[in-house]
C-alpha cells in the first residue's frame, strides 16, 4: 500500500512505539520463560508470535533506519535509507515473507586493520537487516535463559563495565583469599571459522526462522569455506543466538 509522503510521515510518527515496546517485551519474557522450565516446544511457538507481531516489525525497521549506527551504510542493492513509504512496504513484505525470508547478496567493504590485514565488512540490504533484527527479536530471550550468569559478550544490556565490575569484585585483596588467577583467551578470527552445523544445532527456534537464519549464514561464507563463518556486519543477531 503507497502512502502520499506527507500522510506517510505523519502516519508512522504517530504510531505508538511505547506501545509497541510493551507488547514485544511482553512476548519476549514469556518465551524467556518456557526455555527456563524446559518447554522449547512453548517457547518456539511464541517466538513465532514475535514473527507476526506488528509491533516487532515495525521496532525492526525503526532500528535499522533511525537508530543502528549505520543505518545510512548500504546494501548491495546501494540503498542507503528508506522514505516513509517504503518503510511501510517493508512492514508489509516482512509481514508477508518472514516465514519465507531470501537474503540477498552482500555489500564487501574492506576495513584496514592496524596490523596491516584487512577486515572485510559484508553489509546486509536494508530488508536483510530488518529482517535479522525481527529474527533477533525471537531468538535473544530463549537464549538469554540459557546464557550463564557471568557472560557478557553480544548481550543485551551488559557491557565491557559489568565484566570490569565482577573482575574488580573477585580480584581484590578481601576477596576470595590469596590464591587468584586470571585466564586471557583470545579465540583468533572465531566468526569466521564457526561451523554453520553447530550453529543450527545449538538455535532455539521454529523451523522457518532456522531456515531464514540458514539462508543467512549462506549468504555471507567465504566459496572456499561454504561450511564455516557467520557475515561481519549484520545485526548480531546470529552471534548472540550462539553463546
Amino acid at each position: 500500500m503507497v502512502r502520499h509522503s506527507l500522510n506517510a510521515s505523519e502516519l508512522w510518527e504517530n504510531q505508538d512505539w511505547k506501545k509497541f515496546h510493551q507488547d514485544l517485551f511482553r512476548l519476549q519474557r514469556r518465551v524467556f520463560k518456557a526455555v527456563q522450565v524446559g518447554d522449547k516446544r512453548k517457547a518456539q511457538s511464541l517466538q513465532k508470535l514475535i514473527l507476526k507481531s506488528q509491533a516487532a516489525r515495525f521496532l525492526a525497521i525503526q532500528q535499522v533506519t533511525q537508530l543502528n549506527t549505520g543505518k545510512k551504510t548500504a546494501g548491495i542493492d546501494g540503498q542507503k535509507s528508506l522514505t516513509f513509504e517504503e518503510r511501510f512496504e517493508l512492514e508489509e513484505k516482512l509481514a508477508k515473507n518472514h516465514a519465507n525470508w531470501k537474503h540477498q547478496g552482500l555489500r564487501e567493504i574492506p576495513i584496514p586493520k592496524k596490523d596491516g590485514t584487512i577486515r572485510i565488512l559484508k553489509v546486509p540490504t536494508i530488508a536483510d537487516r530488518a529482517w535479522q533484527c525481527l529474527a533477533k527479536y525471537a531468538l535473544e530471550p530463549a537464549h538469554e535463559a540459557t546464557f550463564h550468569a557471568r557472560s557478557y559478550g553480544f548481550r543485551i544490556g551488559r557491557a565491557a563495565h559489568d565484566a570490569q565490575k565482577t573482575l574488580f569484585n573477585n580480584l581484590r585483596s578481601m576477596s576470595n583469599g590469596k590464591d587468584k588467577r586470571v585466564i586471557e583467551l583470545d579465540i583468533e578470527k572465531c566468526f569466521d571459522k564457526i561451523n554453520h552445523s553447530a550453529i543450527m544445532d545449538n538455535i532455539i527456534a521454529p523451523s522457518r526462522l532456522k531456515l531464514g537464519i540458514f539462508r543467512c549464514l549462506k549468504a555471507g561464507t567465504n566459496i572456499g569455506f561454504p561450511d564455516q563463518g557467520t557475515p561481519q556486519g549484520g545485526l548480531g543477531a546470529l552471534r548472540s543466538a550462539q553463546w
